[in-house]
């Protein structure tokens, strides 16, 4: 939108400034509707179009032998209002040298157009160096600005965490269904991965990285890294877990403030079988498009609730151990005999 100073606006007539409000109101109005869109990237075989399944109930192919997705997917979920938000699946990076260069400027182009940038990466992945790699290799080409631009929006997420076991998983159930918990030393255990990943991955762009989110009215701290107005909160760094806790200690009031801005770069343990933490990252995902968007997209942060939740018949069907007695030739124990 063009500035407009107070000189020029004071010399209009009254014809003149009611053409203006009315250019800042088509303005405004079409940055209030415009479609908003989350991109969906990581390497070959992390489960991104699965993760999409779960959250949207969709059929996208899926393949543990080769990739599936060659071409990027859409999938639109309507708003309030009729809002439009698209999730873009994203072709695996790291098929090969070859894909990954023929791919670049396609990576680069969405990314650039998404508001949001989830990039998935194997919970049971035992280094973080292809990440960044990968990620290096997008933004080589891009000039500062638009670097910045891509570096702020993206958010990790750690996917199949279901795979990491032992320690087990809890599964609480309520009545016909319930919702998979890690144990707490399951929990410290995809605590450290996702550490291991932020440290790797995101902490070396530390000075390209912006943290944002919504404001109810009333935040008000004074801060070089911290930036605020009537709608929105911005941070300008990496907000690290240690930030969170630096800045909840001296402003306890704005403790929910600050815990959002710390989703913006935490990694994200997540499943799409066990349905974990699915939730969690919808409401990270609208909380980081911006302040109208929680307005414009209430009704998924309503229907997130219900993300968690698996069927007890469901659950039993994901795993089992069968304890054989070899010396009599009988099974001593079988989950599956044992009415729940």
């Amino acid at each position: 939108m063009a500035r407009i100073d107070r000189i020029s606006v004071d010399a209009l007539d009254e014809h003149q400034l009611e053409e203006v409000r009315q250019s800042v109101r088509r303005e405004r109005d079409a940055e209030a509707n415009r479609p908003l869109s989350v991109a969906i990237m990581g390497q070959t075989g992390v489960g991104k179009s699965s993760l999409l399944n779960a959250l949207f109930g969709t059929r996208l192919a899926v393949g543990d032998d080769k990739p599936v997705t060659r071409e990027p997917h859409a999938i639109s979920v309507p708003g309030n209002s009729g809002h439009t938000l698209t999730f873009w699946d994203m072709p695996g990076i790291g098929e090969s040298a070859g894909a990954d260069r023929a791919y670049a400027s396609m990576y680069l182009d969405r990314l650039s157009e998404s508001d949001v940038v989830i990039w998935a990466v194997h919970a049971d992945s035992r280094s973080a160096a292809d990440e960044t790699r990968h990620l290096n290799r997008i933004l080589k080409g891009a000039d500062p600005q638009l670097r910045r631009e891509v570096v702020g929006k993206l958010t990790f997420v750690l996917t199949k965490a279901d795979m990491l076991t032992p320690p087990p998983w809890i599964f609480d159930m309520r009545g016909r269904q319930g919702s998979f918990v890690p144990s707490p030393a399951l929990a410290a255990r995809l605590e450290r991965r996702a550490g291991h990943v932020e440290r790797t991955v995101l902490e070396p762009w530390c000075e390209l990285l912006r943290a944002g989110t919504y404001n109810t009215g009333e935040f008000a701290v004074s801060d070089e890294r911290l930036s605020f107005d009537r709608h929105a909160v911005h941070y300008r760094g990496h907000f690290s877990e240690q930030a969170r806790e630096r800045y909840s200690a001296a402003h306890p009031e704005h403790a929910a403030v600050f815990s959002r801005l710390r989703d913006n770069h935490r990694v994200l343990p997540c499943s799409a079988l066990f349905r974990f933490n699915l939730a969690r990252l919808m409401v990270s995902v609208v909380n980081k498009l911006g302040p109208t968007a929680i307005f414009r997209f209430q009704r998924v942060l309503d229907d997130a609730a219900e993300l968690a939740g698996v069927p007890v018949a469901a659950m039993r069907e994901y795993g089992n151990f069968v304890v054989w007695d070899g010396v009599r030739g009988v099974s001593a124990y079988d989950l599956a005999r044992f009415p729940l």
